[in-house]
Formats: structure tokens, C-alpha cells, sequence
């Protein structure tokens, strides 16, 4: 025998291990269309490590009209500095909230508004969005409320080629109605 000291036979197959990375759907993103993509499947499946891996680290989110509202209303610093830190602790909220709660639960829609621009390496990408907000009442009563607008998305190629969100501008279907925006604000 010519390896006494091991106990164990050296040639044979090992058990496998649980995999490494990101969970949950996720494309490597090579082109901007694919991030909104992964933005979607992140904020659907409330997976705050892929939802991140679809912002830049200099990202920015506006939402104009809600910011007004909130300084009128005596917030003014609501929507003001909405960097990653904010964006990443505000989802995180929404998803911790949303996630375990059997009388809560979220969808999110994405429909293209208007042709993309696509450059070398930054791009503008229109999103119409509905997200349902569904409230669920014992006697299996639900009050569902919408938040629906527009969302303009720029990316920019970033490291290893990959794209990424820089700055997310957020506007309501209508004046002063219910947005993206203002869902977010109530978990910042």
C-alpha cells in the first residue's frame, strides 16, 4: 500500500457543497436590459443581494414630485442624499417587512414605455412599473393598493464590463398620485 497514513481513499469523489454567489434568479449583466431584468427578479423575490448587485456604487435615486410633497408636508429631507446606503436599507426594510408576513405580499411589473438608448458604455432605459401592494385581512379579505409611474433608469459599464444603475428617476402616472416613490419613503 502505498499511502498507509491516510485513512481516507484519496481517489475518491466528494460530497458536493452548496453553491457560492448570488441566489435566486440572476444573469450576469452584459447589457443594460438584463440589470432592469435582475431589478425586477430581486424586488419579485425580495432578494436584497442581487437587488444591490443592480446598483452602481455611486447610485442616486430622484423622485421629484414626491420630494416636493415631503418638504411641503415639513419632510424636506426625506428624498434628500438617496444613495445605495439609502436605496440598500430602504429595500432591506421593505423586503424584511414583506418577506415573513403571511398578510403582506408585493408585485412588481415592468413594461418598456419608450425605445431605450443604448450607447458604448451608458444607456437610458424608460420602464412603465405597477407595483401591487396587497394586504391581506383575516377571512381571506385583501385591500390591495397600486403605485404606479414611470421609471427612467441610466446605466453605465462598470467593472468587468458589467452594467449597473446609476441614477433611478421616479415620476407618478399622474400628478400627486401614488408612486414608487412613495411606497419607498415609508420604509426610509
Amino acid at each position: 500500500m502505498l499511502f498507509p497514513a491516510c485513512a481516507k481513499n484519496p481517489f475518491s469523489t466528494r460530497g458536493t457543497e452548496p453553491p457560492v454567489g448570488a441566489t435566486g434568479t440572476w444573469e450576469t449583466p452584459q447589457s443594460p436590459e438584463i440589470v432592469i431584468q435582475n431589478l425586477l427578479f430581486a424586488y419579485n423575490q425580495m432578494n436584497i443581494g442581487n437587488y444591490q448587485l443592480c446598483l452602481s456604487m455611486d447610485f442616486i435615486f430622484s423622485s421629484p414630485e414626491d420630494s416636493i410633497d415631503a418638504a411641503n408636508s415639513g419632510r424636506p429631507d426625506l428624498f434628500a442624499n438617496w444613495d445605495k446606503q439609502a436605496e440598500v436599507a430602504t429595500a432591506t426594510n421593505i423586503f424584511a417587512s414583506f418577506s415573513g408576513a403571511d398578510s403582506l405580499d408585493l408585485y412588481l411589473s415592468l413594461t418598456r414605455s419608450l425605445p431605450d438608448l443604448i450607447e458604448d458604455s451608458t444607456a437610458i432605459i424608460y420602464r412603465e412599473y405597477v407595483l401591487r401592494i396587497i394586504y391581506s385581512h383575516s377571512g381571506g379579505l385583501a385591500d390591495t393598493l397600486i403605485a404606479q409611474g414611470k421609471a427612467r433608469f441610466h446605466l453605465t459599464q462598470e467593472q468587468l464590463y458589467w452594467w449597473t444603475i446609476r441614477w433611478w428617476e421616479d415620476e407618478p402616472e399622474l400628478a400627486g398620485s401614488y408612486d414608487w416613490g412613495d411606497f419607498k419613503a415609508e420604509y426610509r
